[in-house]
């Protein structure tokens, strides 16, 4: 993608114009997370999250409740809520699991459910953008994936969290993107 840029960067400058055009709207972000919290959220997802993730959670913890949604209708969530909402995926869900209908439509192998996707964001409804951490990925690793709860589909919506922060950061420093009421967000 033209114009990637390193994801703290690329939410820097997503703050700062959100500062700059709806200096009603603030906090935009949460003061980042402590190394604890990093380490506690390891431990219980069983692995070391993704250098690009602990830097941008280090640097801030996600949004706080009442913030306009980063990402369409779907709010960047702190660290303490992606475990709980991965958590409960997992026990709604359990290991990877499939659709029975198949539909010819090809997403994710049509996998419904990977406890190695976890939940970044999430909108009130339960759907969720996920980043794919499943090991065996060679290509792939660390997309961002959609979550719908009442779809089988699964697409992939950027191949990273850089790719996906740089898309909005791009969009609204060039006007494409703005603040949407009906989603209570950022949106193209």
């Amino acid at each position: 993608m033209p114009n990637q840029l390193e994801p703290v960067l690329a939410l820097k400058r997503i703050d700062t114009w959100v500062a700059r055009h709806h200096p009603d709207r603030l906090p935009f972000v949460r003061p980042g997370a402590d190394c604890g919290t990093i380490q506690r959220v390891e431990a219980k997802f069983g692995r070391r999250l993704p250098p690009d993730i602990r830097r941008l959670y280090a640097a801030h913890d996600g949004q706080p409740a009442g913030s306009p949604a980063l990402y369409l209708n779907q709010r960047w969530l702190p660290l303490d809520l992606v475990l709980i909402a991965w958590e409960d995926l997992c026990l709604r869900y359990g290991g990877e699991v499939y659709p029975s209908r198949g539909d010819g439509r090809q997403f994710l192998g049509t996998m419904v459910w990977s406890p190695n996707w976890l939940p970044l964001f999430g909108s009130p409804r339960g759907d969720h953008y996920c980043i794919d951490l499943r090991p065996e990925l060679t290509n792939g690793y660390g997309q961002i994936i959609w979550f719908l709860y009442d779809e089988a589909d699964r697409p992939v919506v950027a191949q990273s969290i850089a790719e996906l922060l740089s898309r909005i950061a791009n969009g609204v420093s060039t006007g494409r993107w703005a603040l949407d009421d009906g989603y209570d967000g950022l949106s193209d």
